[in-house]
């Protein structure tokens, strides 16, 4: 298996990931993909002081990521990918990437997003390619942490 699980979570690599989630997945590969992100010297250096020891942590743009993917770079790894948006996960699926879980985690308030739970707050667009997501018949789950209880995100739109 390549890809555990895809989490949405603005703050990417930090201490809920790197304590909580990488226990619970058993990931040995954080996979860090945003355009903005992957040329930031000092926020590379950053999340990768922060990864436990002896995993690998990629942290490149979208194409890169679905080149190497589809070249089998990661087929022996269980990867956790991590996404500021879920634009992101659209053009994986549509690039032809099994993910078997979307997860969202924290996505900030704003001007133009609406707040949908305590750590989630969504755009019109947002809420589109969750729904694309949802097509491609991935499910999308709001956890915080893995041991908070798992609900759908479908389940929860709206409040």
């Amino acid at each position: 298996m390549t890809v555990v699980l895809a989490r949405v979570d603005q703050r990417l690599v930090h201490g809920v990931i790197v304590n909580a989630w990488y226990q619970y997945l058993q990931v040995n590969r954080f996979m860090v993909i945003d355009d903005e992100v992957s040329k930031n010297e000092n926020m590379k250096t950053s999340m990768r002081i922060v990864k436990p020891a002896g995993t690998g942590m990629s942290i490149i743009d979208t194409e890169k990521a679905l080149n190497n993917f589809k070249a089998g770079k990661y087929d022996n790894q269980r990867v956790l990918v991590l996404v500021k948006e879920p634009e992101t996960i659209v053009k994986i699926l549509e690039a032809g990437i099994k993910i078997p879980k979307v997860n969202l985690g924290i996505i900030f308030k704003s001007d133009d997003r609406t707040q949908i739970t305590k750590f989630i707050a969504l755009n019109e667009k947002e809420k589109a390619d969750l729904n694309k997501i949802h097509e491609y018949g991935v499910p999308i789950k709001l956890q915080f942490v893995p041991n908070d209880p798992e609900k759908d995100y479908f389940d929860k739109k709206g409040e």
